[in-house]
Parts: structure tokens; sequence; C-alpha cells
């Protein structure tokens, strides 16, 4: 598995339908909806949120913006 490969899962754990959703959130949406989340699952996702983040020294929110990003 290579940095593409991270980076698709890292952006499939900040989709939401509409719009772009805090990780935590969408996590909580996805154990909501099909009734867990397994928290290996949980804590891989955060880590690649920080290894993207120290990548490219910028928080992933901003570089995504998620505060005005809709479809």
């Amino acid at each position: 598995m290579d940095d593409y490969d991270r980076l698709i899962q890292l952006c499939d754990s900040l989709a939401g339908t509409e719009c772009v959703l805090d990780i935590e959130s969408r996590m909580e949406y996805v154990k909501h909806r099909y009734g867990s989340y397994p928290q290996r699952k949980w804590d891989s996702n955060l880590l690649l949120k920080k290894y993207f983040e120290e990548k490219i020294g910028k928080d992933i929110y901003a570089v995504v913006d998620k505060d005005n990003f809709r479809i």
C-alpha cells in the first residue's frame, strides 16, 4: 500500500453524502448506520489524518475546505 492508497482511505473517512465531515463525525455516522465501527479502523483513520497533516504541514480540514465544500 502506498500514499495514494492511504489518501483514498483518508478521503473516504472524510466524505459525507453532500459535504466534507469531521472524521470523528463520519465514523460515528457509520457506527450508527451499521451498529458498530471497529476500534482498529477508527484508530487507523486518525493515524492517516495525522500522517497526511504532518506530511503537508497543514490541517486536513483547511486543505479540503471542510467548512465551505458542498455538493
